[in-house]
């Protein structure tokens, strides 16, 4: 139990940073698309590793959002309850 919720810790610390790299990717490449020209092959070059670098952090981001949810789940059925006895109150008069 221990291992997972360090596991969660770890995911969810990293899933943050990959969003936020992630949207910052995406505005680079936006701005690389616009100022770009496609006859040039450094400007080509830049889009597509600005591209790569936005499709790995999106790819990390949800590997990690995944493996979060995967170790909720599990902890979830872990760590459920047992059945509560109640007592019998009903009948005492």
């Amino acid at each position: 139990m221990t291992f997972l919720i360090a596991v969660m810790s770890f995911a969810n610390f990293l899933f943050y940073p990959l969003v936020i790299g992630t949207i910052i990717a995406v505005v680079i490449e936006q701005i690389f698309r616009q100022i770009g020209n496609e006859d040039d092959p450094k400007a080509v070059r830049n889009v597509m590793l600005s591209m790569g670098i936005r499709k790995y952090l999106y790819r990390q981001a949800w590997t990690f959002n995944m493996i979060w949810f995967f170790a909720y789940f599990i902890l979830l059925f872990v760590v459920r309850p047992g059945a509560s006895s109640m007592p019998d109150m009903i009948w005492q008069g």
